[in-house]
């Protein structure tokens, strides 16, 4: 059984991860329009953080009572098992190129939204749902931005060295 308090720790975990990883990523690249995306996203990933930092510091005893009788650990301890990418380091060595990186970032934010929703799903309270629901929403955003870039990146012609 998890309490909230480390449901949010999870959150926030998953929340610095992505940052690292974009964070991380700017290094790896030589496109400017690609390390900049990262930049940004990493930004947001700061601003989901403090979202959850948020939440966590915000639950009183009774909320914390009612997390408690919803949360069931073995949920949240099969997704956790299944998606481990989004609460470890990433693995650089296995990316290729920018192509690479940009599926693997939107791996890490399908997974991120996978446990937003089960987190949606224990919210006791509507401000708090809403909360989950807006972060939900741009980790969505951030896929579609990863995905536009990725077929830019696709659509480039090869130059001639």
């Amino acid at each position: 059984m998890f309490t909230a308090h480390e449901v949010f720790d999870l959150a926030v975990q998953i929340e610095e991860n992505g940052e690292r990883f974009y964070r991380d990523g700017m290094e790896k690249v030589d496109d400017s329009a690609v390390r900049s995306l990262l930049e940004k996203l990493a930004d947001e990933e700061v601003r989901h953080r403090e979202t959850f930092y948020r939440m966590k510091r915000e639950l009183g005893r009774q909320d914390e009572d009612l997390w408690a009788d919803r949360i069931s650990g073995a949920v949240l301890q099969s997704f956790i098992e299944d998606r481990a990418f989004s609460l470890e380091e990433a693995d650089f060595a296995s990316v290729r190129d920018e192509g690479t990186l940009l599926q693997i970032a939107v791996g890490f934010e399908k997974d991120s939204i996978t446990f937003y929703e089960i987190l949606l799903s224990f919210s006791p309270s509507a401000e708090t749902a809403e909360l989950i629901r807006a972060v939900i929403a741009e980790e969505h955003r951030h896929i579609g931005l990863l995905e536009e870039m990725a077929g830019e990146l696709a659509a480039k012609p090869l130059t001639d060295k």
